[in-house]
């Protein structure tokens, strides 16, 4: 009993959208969420959001790249080299501690549920720490 040539183009279309679907999961399966993290160690607040950074780091291990990009803030730091104050300018950093979460910014309270809720909703397909 064979398939009329209607029903093969609908199974070859079936087959298709299932192998797309299969290669899109794997490729999201390994996804990074990328974290910049503007700080200064002479902020006090930094040093608070610096703990936070690293529990999260801890938690979501391969799945969170975090770059910490140290600023200049006070008059007796080094100087911003031209990629930091290229990153300054395009995200806006004027203070510190700031947090850029895959190009945006995280604007609520810093804290370690607050940033691992909003990492979470990055994710196509959530890790187990979410």
């Amino acid at each position: 009993m064979g398939f009329d040539k209607k029903t093969k183009v609908k199974f070859g279309l079936i087959i298709i959208i299932l192998l797309g679907a299969i290669f899109f999961l794997l490729i999201n399966y390994n996804q990074t969420i990328e974290i910049l993290y503007f700080t200064n160690p002479k902020c006090r607040l930094v040093n608070e959001t610096d703990v936070i950074i690293q529990e999260i780091e801890n938690d979501f291990k391969d799945k969170v790249n975090v770059r910490t990009i140290k600023v200049s803030m006070y008059p007796d730091d080094e100087p911003d080299t031209e990629e930091i104050k290229r990153l300054r300018e395009k995200y806006e950093v004027y203070g510190v501690p700031t947090i850029i979460i895959n190009g945006e910014e995280f604007t609520e309270e810093f804290t370690k549920e607050n940033l691992r809720e909003n990492i979470c909703n990055y994710f196509m397909i959530r890790p187990k720490v979410c």
